[in-house]
């Protein structure tokens, strides 16, 4: 009696334990991120070190959620959006390490003003949305939500534009065709980093909209 309550009672707040540890881990990647992007060479094989970390504890984390869904037959919220939050902010996770990886394997180490610029405005992004995962815990605050989320997609449409302006401004200032090559794939990954938080954008509020 005392398994089977187990399986149809669970314990959701394993759940959001784990959603706040992955927020929590991302927004300290959010703010390496940054800090690597501004400050360059200098520091970018130190914090390279720390964002492998913890994108690996993020992984672990997610991994321990999926583990959750296996086991409980009910869950805080439907099983198909925790599976995209869960899986949606590990690639987001993959990617921040992967842009400043990319970075260091360019020698792209004093990235310009439009990387600057995305790298302070995603930041600030993965602050809100890290909020948002942590106010998932609360139903009664669900509909605030709708407010973050509208910023969320600002900030996102900003950035999406301002890396448009600078991909249509290397063809005039770049003779280098390998240099071309090698921006165009920074700022690929970082659009395709920018699309990843939109969708977790798109997640919350379906998650809003249903329970809120």
């Amino acid at each position: 009696m005392a398994t089977l309550k187990k399986l149809f009672m669970p314990d959701g707040q394993k759940f959001y334990r784990l959603f706040d540890e992955v927020a929590d881990n991302l927004q300290i990647m959010s703010k390496l991120f940054y800090e690597t992007i501004c400050a360059g060479n200098g520091i970018m094989q130190t914090n390279l070190a720390r964002l492998d970390e913890l994108e690996k504890a993020i992984d672990l984390s997610t991994r321990k959620l999926f583990h959750e869904l296996g086991r409980n037959f009910i869950t805080p919220f439907d099983r198909e959006d925790i599976h995209l939050l869960a899986s949606g902010l590990d690639d987001i996770a993959d990617l921040t390490y992967g842009t400043v990886r990319q970075l260091n394997n360019y020698g792209l180490t004093t990235p310009g003003n439009t990387t600057q610029y995305v790298a302070g405005e995603y930041k600030r992004l993965i602050g809100l949305l890290g909020d948002a995962i942590k106010a998932l815990s609360n139903k009664r605050s669900l509909p605030k939500l709708e407010t973050t989320c509208l910023e969320m997609r600002k900030i996102i449409n900003t950035c999406d534009n301002r890396i448009d302006a600078a991909i249509t401004g290397l063809f005039p200032s770049h003779t280098e065709v390998v240099d071309i090559i090698k921006w165009m794939e920074h700022y690929d990954i970082l659009q395709v980093l920018l699309e990843k938080c939109e969708n977790m954008v798109d997640t919350v509020e379906a998650i809003v909209i249903k329970y809120g």
